[in-house]
C-alpha cells in the first residue's frame, strides 16, 4: 500500500482505493501508522534531499555526484538536464539559500521514495536570474545497493 509521510511528523497511509474502503467512513487509526522502517527511510531521504541542495549551492560536484547519479534527469523551467550536463554547468550557476516548505514523502515500495515540497529557486545562471516564482519540486529517490540516489527531479511553477 502507498504510504505518505509529512515532514512535520504527520503520517498518513492510504489504502489501494484511496480511503477506508467505505464512503464517508473515517480510516481506522491502525491504518495511519506506518512501519517504523518506512518512516525512518523517508526521513533519511529527506535529509539527503537537503544535502543535494547544499551541494548545488556550494558547487560541490563531488558530493552532488554521490547523491545524483549520471543517469539522473532534472526537469527545470529552462529545460531538461542530465547529471553530467548539470555538473558541466555548475560553476556558472549560483543558488541562493532557499527554504523547503511542506516537505512530504511517499514510499510506494521498499526501493522508492518520492518527495514533494515547495520552494523558490532563487539564483542565476551566468548572470541571468532564475524566475523567482514559487515552484513545486518532486524528487524520486531509488535505492541502489545500500544507497539512496535521486534519479528524477522536476520543478513545476505555481500560478499565483
Amino acid at each position: 500500500m502507498p504510504e505518505e509521510f509529512r515532514g512535520k511528523g504527520q503520517f498518513q497511509r492510504a489504502s489501494a482505493s484511496g480511503g477506508s474502503g467505505m464512503k464517508g467512513q473515517p480510516r481506522k487509526s491502525s491504518e495511519r501508522t506506518p512501519p517504523a522502517r518506512s518512516k525512518m527511510e523517508i526521513q533519511k531521504v529527506m535529509r539527503l534531499e537537503r544535502e543535494v541542495w547544499k551541494a548545488a549551492r556550494e558547487k560541490n560536484a563531488r558530493n552532488f555526484r554521490k547523491l545524483v547519479p549520471a543517469d539522473a534527469l532534472m526537469i527545470f523551467q529552462s529545460g531538461i538536464l542530465t547529471q553530467p550536463d548539470y555538473i558541466a554547468t555548475m560553476r556558472g550557476r549560483t543558488l541562493e539559500e532557499n527554504t523547503i516548505e511542506d516537505l512530504r514523502g511517499h514510499m510506494p515500495n521498499r526501493n522508492t521514495v518520492i518527495l514533494t515540497y515547495q520552494t523558490v529557486r532563487a539564483g542565476n545562471f551566468e548572470g541571468k536570474l532564475f524566475p523567482s516564482t514559487r515552484v513545486i519540486e518532486s524528487t524520486t529517490w531509488i535505492r541502489r545497493g545500500k544507497r539512496w540516489v535521486a534519479i528524477l527531479n522536476q520543478e513545476t511553477p505555481l500560478r499565483t
